[in-house]
């Protein structure tokens, strides 16, 4: 058993488990000291506080008698059930203030899916791609404000992504402090050229799954999925021809922004709207944040081992 002190931050969803006594809630929070975090799954009547409101992000608690267990990969996890007791404490605490956080420039902020944001971009001057893990809607978007902007500097605390399939940049997503700058054009065209790649293969094909390219867009369209119950979605796809001169169709685009951009042309320019924005595309500088899913383990025979897509459009003036 052990005894947890710290300041809520974050609160994930909730989930239903099947246990050998019937379904139990249970919603996991992310619980912080000055030092260090902790993932603590909240059980039964213990979910029900936060359900009720009795607990909040923010709060912060004591929490004692809570069963500690080590998972594969050696992630420190604790859970509080029936026998645990937690109290909320009228102190503050400067939560991860000895702990060091990232400056990550955003790439890519795509729409949402299941609740959950793919969020990647480049960290501070080493230059190296990071995907933050468990990113949620309410992550992003907290008190009317955005907690992650495309070319904006957010501050983040991150660990080591222990799920399967880890692909190199991913990480496990602590919590984020919100953007704490935002780049003039001048900055955002030269971050831009600074951390172009030479090409799709230059990425991918050097072990990475995310990467940065300026294409020559030949055609961007919108497309409706094949699948039945899904006809009120369209996806929008980009052709293109990298610098080493190799074209490329059909790529998935999953840019929230863009997809923003898209729907406004469409509503003011109803039978126009494609060429326009494919003009607008080609008129500037445009640079494509391309990233991998995860591997499609029913496909055979995929180039880069999983589907390539875009997850970031960003157009400077020329």
């Amino acid at each position: 058993m052990v005894n947890i002190t710290g300041k809520v931050l974050r609160i994930l969803p909730l989930r239903e488990l099947e246990t050998a006594a019937g379904a139990k809630k249970v919603i996991d929070i992310i619980i912080a000291d000055t030092l260090d975090y902790r993932r603590l799954s909240l059980w039964g009547e213990k979910a029900e506080l936060v359900l009720r409101g009795d607990i909040k992000a923010g709060d912060v608690l004591r929490i004692e008698n809570a069963s500690e267990h080590r998972m594969n990969g050696g992630e420190k996890r604790a859970n509080a059930g029936k026998y645990t007791t937690i109290n909320r404490l009228p102190v503050n605490v400067t939560a991860l203030s000895r702990t060091v956080a990232l400056n990550l420039t955003v790439l890519a902020v795509a729409r949402p899916e299941k609740g959950q944001v793919c969020i990647a971009g480049i960290e501070g001057e080493n230059g190296d791609w990071i995907r933050p893990q468990g990113v949620y809607e309410h992550d992003v978007f907290r008190h009317g404000e955005e907690y992650f902007k495309n070319l904006c500097i957010t501050k983040i605390y991150v660990d080591k992504w222990r799920g399967r399939h880890a692909r190199k940049e991913d990480r496990f997503f602590i919590y984020g402090e919100g953007v704490t700058r935002e780049q003039n054009e001048a900055e955002k065209r030269d971050f831009l050229e600074r951390n172009a790649d030479n090409s799709v293969d230059a990425v991918f094909k050097a072990g990475r799954s995310l990467g940065l390219i300026k294409p020559r867009i030949s055609h961007v369209y919108e497309e409706k999925p094949r699948k039945k119950g899904k006809s009120h979605e369209v996806y929008i796809r980009f052709n293109f021809r990298d610098s080493s001169g190799r074209i490329y169709r059909r790529w998935s685009c999953r840019c929230g922004d863009f997809y923003k951009t898209w729907n406004d042309l469409k509503s003011r320019h109803r039978w126009t709207y494609g060429w326009r924005m494919l003009r607008y595309l080609k008129k500037n500088d445009t640079y494509l944040a391309i990233g991998l899913t995860y591997s499609d383990y029913g496909a055979d025979r995929l180039e880069y081992g999983a589907y390539p897509m875009i997850v970031g459009v960003h157009v400077v003036r020329k």
